[in-house]
């Protein structure tokens, strides 16, 4: 199996322990999968497998990103696909111009490399259940509007039979204060 990576931004733990437990509180057997405390994030950028050895490019070429540390908020929880079988619950964000600046810059300074990006739109969530498993899914989940402050992102590789399945292998600190 080959390693893929992506570019996130990792949620502060105790914001993810407590998102963890708020999700476990609602018994969610609809979903197979229940993203661990430890791997909550914010994907800015899936990249995929390393075909052609671009790994350091893609180091090089985020490394000289000047944005500044900015707070996000949650806003409650949100689903991907049909809201009767939902693929994916998420963590919804406030709308953040500082968010989708950082991940359009991203996005544009790798863009001319030869990797194979999502070409969905960028939707800022977190997950927290995956893999639709059956059942009656319960709509109306609540979440506590929670703030954080985003002080960095990082380069991802994807562990998918480990824990973390998540691991920040370069992580590039933002500027000034949140």
């Amino acid at each position: 199996m080959s390693t893929h990576y992506f570019i996130g931004i990792r949620i502060p733990a105790d914001i993810a322990q407590h998102i963890a437990q708020a999700r476990d509180s609602w018994e969610l057997t609809t979903h197979k999968r229940k993203t661990p405390a430890v791997d909550m994030h914010i994907t800015l950028l899936f990249i995929g497998e390393d075909r052609f050895g671009e790994l350091p490019e893609i180091v090089e070429r985020l490394s000289d990103i000047r944005q500044g540390k900015f707070q996000l908020e949650l806003v409650g929880v949100k689903t991907f696909g049909n809201p009767e079988t939902p693929r994916i619950v998420y963590a919804a964000l406030k709308e953040s111009p500082e968010l989708l600046e950082l991940q359009a810059d991203v996005k544009r300074r790798l863009a001319s490399l030869q990797l194979t990006t999502d070409l969905k739109p960028f939707v800022p969530h977190i997950t927290l259940a995956s893999r639709w498993n059956g059942g009656l899914f319960s709509k109306g989940l609540q979440l506590e509007k929670l703030k954080f402050s985003v002080e960095s992102f990082s380069l991802f590789r994807i562990h998918p039979r480990e824990n973390p399945r998540y691991v920040e292998i370069h992580t590039y600190p933002l500027k000034g204060e949140a």
